[in-house]
């Protein structure tokens, strides 16, 4: 049930309405800026677009060999917070391995986004010979696993 308000009631909102209305529409006015002072943050809003775009240039010009090198830093932490997770099946050997799937997935990806135009025996002719020096480099890392060196080097 609806209460009515009392003539006194009524006023005093309405007061209140005119005050928050006011109050709103001071602020939703512009502040008085004068054109040099937005001449100057829009100077200063180009100069960190331009910082920003020398960032990603030079982003640009890392190696992809560096920046895996980085990645499988990142992929050692991960693994070890993957295998002490509360998942029985979870070890770094199956990580390891999860991982060589997806690497092999994206390689593949791109060699057939790079060419689209290539003929189906092409594709799987390149494709045998990634395996073939991914298989390569492994099987060079067994036999050199438990010599002092331990097989680090990375070509």
């Amino acid at each position: 049930m609806a209460k009515l308000k009392t003539f006194e009631r009524y006023v005093a909102e309405m007061d209140r309405s005119e005050e928050i209305e006011d109050d709103t529409v001071k602020m939703g006015e512009p502040e008085g800026k004068d054109v040099e002072d937005v001449e100057d943050e829009a100077d200063e809003v180009q100069a960190n677009e331009s910082s920003l775009n020398e960032e990603e240039t030079e982003e640009e010009s890392i190696p992809v060999s560096e920046m895996l090198e980085n990645c499988f830093a990142q992929v050692k932490e991960e693994a070890k917070v993957w295998e002490s997770d509360a998942h029985d099946d979870h070890t770094i050997e199956k990580y390891m391995v999860e991982n060589a799937a997806l690497v092999a997935s994206l390689a593949s990806t791109t060699l057939s986004e790079m060419k689209e135009d290539m003929d189906g025996e092409a594709y799987e002719a390149c494709l045998n010979q990634m395996v073939e020096a991914y298989t390569k480099k492994c099987n060079e890392y067994k036999e050199s696993y438990g010599t002092p060196d331990g097989g680090q080097d990375i070509e």
